[in-house]
């Protein structure tokens, strides 16, 4: 399986810079940023505020301030709950958007 994940400049740190602990709580407990954790066939999401689109190829979520597109094959929302999503199916890509608003 090859997975690729891109990201817009603003999820990247500058290669070899480390977080402080506190850098690190704040990102992790950001409401407003997508949150996802990919183990096999299944993604979970995180801090979904609603869903854009779903079809078997592609699902594209918004969490707020930014968007998260799953691309693959044979994709299923197998459950929503509390601002979290589970995806099953083949992921082939993840991308993550900013929106044209300024933070």
């Amino acid at each position: 399986m090859c997975l690729s994940i891109e990201y817009s400049e603003a999820y990247l740190y500058q290669r070899g810079d480390a977080m402080s602990l506190k850098e690190e709580f704040i990102f992790d407990f950001a409401v407003k940023m997508p949150r996802l954790l990919v183990s096999g066939n299944t993604a979970v999401l995180d801090n979904i505020k609603k869903v854009v689109l779903i079809s078997a190829s592609q699902i594209i979520i918004d969490s707020g301030s930014r968007f998260t597109a799953v691309t693959g094959k044979n994709l299923e929302i197998s459950e929503i709950a509390d601002r979290r999503m589970f995806i099953e199916g083949e992921i082939d890509e993840i991308r993550f958007y900013g929106t044209s608003q300024e933070d």
